[in-house]
This record gives structure tokens, sequence and C-alpha cells, in this order.
């Protein structure tokens, strides 16, 4: 029973997904070029209500009922901006990362209740599963590399939780109906900044105040020299490595939806089997390569974090 728990999850999850098919923004409407195409898929919309009619399925009118309660904490409790600046209402991209949440409550919650009942180890495949990818994916190649005796044990819980939810955002996106999340430039952007965050914390904490000189410019270089010139040169390296894993993450999870789009584009405009089938063989191709790209860029991002963050517990 335990097993096909977090099974269950992902599968009501993926129906709960499917009323943002129902609402405006989120139907497969007819569009009249590529870049109608594109930007329909790529593009964040926040839930609206959507009219329940006498000839939906009870399922419909139920998922409707749903998308309507959300739609009305949109025009209620979120109207307005928080502080002025900041738009509160759930959007499509915002469901996206609570499903990859969930996700990550589901799967691993219980898998940690169940290695630690058994002590001995489990011989359950699924549990060995997700403790070999902890094990050598997250341990043995992001965080021990980066981090030395005690602190390794320290990192691994948060990068651990950086590296699946990274993961899940991307595999979730490849699903029918569903979006990528990290597709979007403001969650890439949120989690490079807990990496800055992380950087600057851990050397702070590990180096004190004075980290942002001595941590950064290089030791015996003047002080004059170094306030000067090189300590605003290492400062705006400092920034650079956040926003490079912004881009990064952003760019190559862009890139293959659009790719994959395109390719069946390309059946409608011509409208014959030799394209049709060329085209679909086309994104089949680069679908499976978006599941290895859904790992790697994964894995660079968290792997990338460990090694500015560890970085930061030394001297220059």
């Amino acid at each position: 029973m335990k097993r096909i728990i977090p099974l269950v999850i992902v599968i009501v999850a993926y129906v709960l997904y499917l009323i943002f098919l129902l609402t405006p923004g989120g139907r497969h409407e007819e569009v009249e070029g590529v870049g109608e195409l594109v930007n329909s898929h790529l593009t964040d919309h926040v839930i609206e209500p959507s009219h329940i009619t006498q000839h939906d399925n009870i399922i419909s009118k139920q998922l409707k009922s749903i998308n309507n309660g959300i739609a009305h904490l949109n025009e209620t409790v979120f109207k307005n901006k928080l502080f002025g600046i900041f738009d509160m209402r759930i959007t499509k991209w915002v469901m996206m990362l609570w499903v990859s949440m969930f996700l990550c409550i589901g799967i691993f919650v219980p898998l940690a209740f169940r290695i630690k009942k058994d002590k001995m180890g489990s011989e359950s495949k699924w549990v060995n599963l997700w403790e070999a990818m902890i094990t050598y994916f997250v341990y043995e190649l992001i965080v021990e590399p980066n981090f030395e005796g005690k602190h390794a044990k320290q990192a691994i819980p948060y990068f651990a939780t950086l590296f699946f939810f990274i993961l899940f955002c991307n595999l979730v996106g490849l699903l029918p109906g569903m979006s990528t999340a990290t597709g979007n430039l403001a969650v890439t952007g949120g989690l490079a900044l807990l990496t800055l965050c992380g950087m600057i914390g851990v050397g702070i904490a590990t180096q004190g105040p004075l980290w942002f000189y001595k941590g950064t410019v290089p030791h015996g270089v003047p002080i004059v020299l170094g306030i000067l010139l090189l300590w605003p040169i290492e400062l705006v390296g400092l920034l650079i490595k956040p926003f490079a894993l912004t881009v990064r993450l952003f760019a190559n999870m862009t890139a293959g939806h659009v790719v994959i789009l395109i390719f069946i584009f390309l059946v409608m405009m011509f409208q014959t089997y030799f394209i049709g089938i060329g085209s679909i063989l086309g994104s089949l191709m680069i679908f499976l390569l978006e599941l290895l790209v859904a790992v790697i860029q994964a894995g660079i991002f968290a792997a990338l974090s460990a090694m500015f963050i560890g970085s930061s517990m030394h001297a220059h």
C-alpha cells in the first residue's frame, strides 16, 4: 500500500491540473501562427472563472468548480497587490510549483519514515531506488566534492531538496497539459537568489563579517588597491554567479519546448502525411532529449550552487 501512495499523489495532481485546460488561458485554442502557438504554451496566465454548462459531465463540472474556487480567491483575497508591488494571484506556474512541492512531500516524507523504521536496510526496490539517487547523484557528485566532513552532512538536506524539486518541475512540464515552471525567469531567479543567500550566509558564518572583503579579494593585495579596484570587480563577479544560474536553467528548459512546438506546428502548416511523419519523429527525438536535459539541468544547477556556496567557506 505504501508503495502506491506516491503514484496516487501523482495521478491526483495530474487530474487536478487538467482544470487549467478548461480555463480561458489554459485551453489549447486554435492559433494562427507559430508565434502564437509558442506563446500560448510558454506564457503564464492567472486562473480565471470557467462557465459551467448543462452539457458538461460530472467530472468537468467538479473540475470547473475547483477552478472557479481558485478564481474566486484571485478576485477577492489576492485581488490587491502585496505592498502595492507583488501580484499574489494564483497562476498556472504557481500551480506547477505546488505540484512539484507535493511530489517532494509525498515521496520523501514516507520514504524517510520507512528508512528510519528499517534500520538494517530496506528490501523495497522503491526505497532503494531513491536512496541510491540521493547517495550517488546528490551526496557523492554534488555535496561531497564541495563540502568537508560534517559540513557535507549538514548541506545534503538542502541540496537534495533543491535537486529533486527542480527535477520534478522539469519532468512534470513534459506531461501533456502541464507547463514547465523552470521555464519562468522568476522561478529560476528565486532559486538562484537562494544560492546567493547561501553564499553570503555561509561565508559570514565561517569567516566572519569581513568575508565580503577577505573572501573575495586575494590575500596580500594592498588595501587601497583592493578596495578601489579588485573588490568592486569581485563583487560584480559574486552577483554574476546567480545570474548565470538563472539564465542557464531558464534557457535550457525553454529551448526544448520551443523546438517541439515548432515541429508540431509543421504538421498544421503543411497538412501532409509526409511532413507529419517527419515532424512527429523529430518531436519524439527532441522529447527524449528533453528527458535527459531535465535530469542534467537539475544536477548542474545543484552542483554549481554547491560549488559557489562551498567556495564561500574559504578565503580567496
